[in-house]
């Protein structure tokens, strides 16, 4: 797991690395091995801001790059399920996608959610983006950026599990969807960093903001245990060098500018791609 604090002492970003021909990022490199940048952490810790900010930065520097939202949420019910609509069904057409659409409903339904609602919701949401990766994994070398996508779909999941045994485990799922090009940034912060800044928030946009108060600090308890759970299981697939997630991990304080969470991510996501590459190199074991 490579990780960056906001510190200013912090080590200088890497040059160019192995992995094919580096994408230009100004005085860096992006290995063309990268394909997804995927933010996940807690309800209002910054996704969508350090999203925004990476993909400018990205962009301005001559990348090509896509920013996506892929729950499409600030669309209105009926063209969100018509976008995803456009992607799932074109893509069970193929029955590697249909194995792992079936696994995705097997999972979620085995843990247990707290309403049939939920099992559908997520079913159908991890279904989506696993088919938006497909379709852009497809066209050109993009890079593509989300603020979210299967890590908080999982998370979800794990949020409304009543925690029953499954035959297998999310990450062999997400292993079946494809890691190898899918860099992982974790925004990591407490709750009462998550919090504060979700109550700064006057649009509602998250089910913590919507919950009542009298339920509020449970919500957030299984918010927070079921993102540390994922956090876990990741850090132990690190030591499967050809199957390890790469992980990257920013470090967040309330004093940290949206600005210098998006350059730290950039330093993280380099930093990561080059311990993989080492990881994998012959006679690196």
């Amino acid at each position: 797991m490579a990780g960056v604090d906001l510190d200013p002492a912090a080590p200088k970003k890497p040059g160019a690395m192995a992995g094919g021909e580096p994408r230009s990022i100004g005085g860096d490199a992006l290995p063309a091995g990268i394909r997804f940048i995927e933010f996940f952490g807690l309800p209002g810790i910054g996704k969508t801001t350090a999203s925004r900010l990476l993909a400018d930065r990205l962009r301005s520097a001559g990348a090509i790059v896509d920013e996506k939202r892929t729950t499409w949420e600030d669309k209105a019910l009926v063209a969100r399920q018509f976008n995803r609509l456009n992607l799932v069904l074109p893509r069970l057409r193929h029955s590697d996608f249909r194995s792992i659409a079936s696994r995705i409903a097997r999972f979620v339904a085995e843990g247990g959610q707290e309403a049939p609602v939920d099992l559908l919701r997520w079913t159908w949401c991890l279904w989506s983006v696993a088919a938006y990766m497909a379709d852009e994994r497809s066209k050109g070398d993009k890079v593509t950026v989300l603020d979210q996508g299967l890590l908080q779909g999982f998370w979800s999941v794990l949020l409304k599990s009543r925690h029953r045994g499954t035959s297998e485990h999310w990450l062999d799922i997400m292993a079946a969807i494809g890691l190898d090009d899918i860099v992982f940034v974790e925004l990591r912060g407490g709750i009462d960093l998550a919090r504060n800044r979700i109550r700064s928030r006057d649009d509602r946009a998250s089910r913590l903001q919507r919950q009542a108060p009298t339920g509020e600090g449970a919500l957030w308890t299984k918010a927070e245990r079921a993102y540390c759970t994922i956090a876990a299981d990741l850090w132990r697939r690190q030591n499967a060098a050809h199957s390890m997630p790469m992980l990257a991990v920013v470090d967040m304080s309330a004093s940290a500018s949206p600005e210098e969470v998006a350059d730290k991510t950039l330093q993280a996501v380099l930093l990561t791609y080059e311990r993989r590459q080492r990881s994998i190199e012959p006679g690196s074991h």
